[in-house]
């Protein structure tokens, strides 16, 4: 399902327009994603569907594949989602 799809799936399941279901799902998103950027240990927590995480990885020595050499790589943070138990069952 791409998000044309969802926006046409949620429009008819909560009878609005496919306008105004976009910009929701667009809410949404946005929403989502300010949240992360906070940081570390940020959740938005949507119970019976899951939650989305911030994760802080932090920066590792690794090796260049083309070159060899040993290099540090760069701390980040990055979203993850984890499944509430009642999506895991279906």
């Amino acid at each position: 399902m791409n998000k044309k799809e969802l926006v046409s799936a949620l429009a008819e399941q909560s009878g609005c327009t496919q306008a105004e279901a976009g910009e929701m799902l667009n809410a949404f998103c946005e929403v989502v994603t300010n949240e992360m950027k906070q940081g570390d240990g940020t959740k938005v927590v949507i119970p019976g569907f899951g939650q989305f995480v911030a994760k802080h990885r932090p920066s590792r020595e690794m090796r260049n594949p083309a070159t060899g050499k040993m290099m540090m790589s760069k701390a980040k943070t990055s979203a993850s989602f984890k499944p509430a138990a009642a999506l895991k069952d279906l």
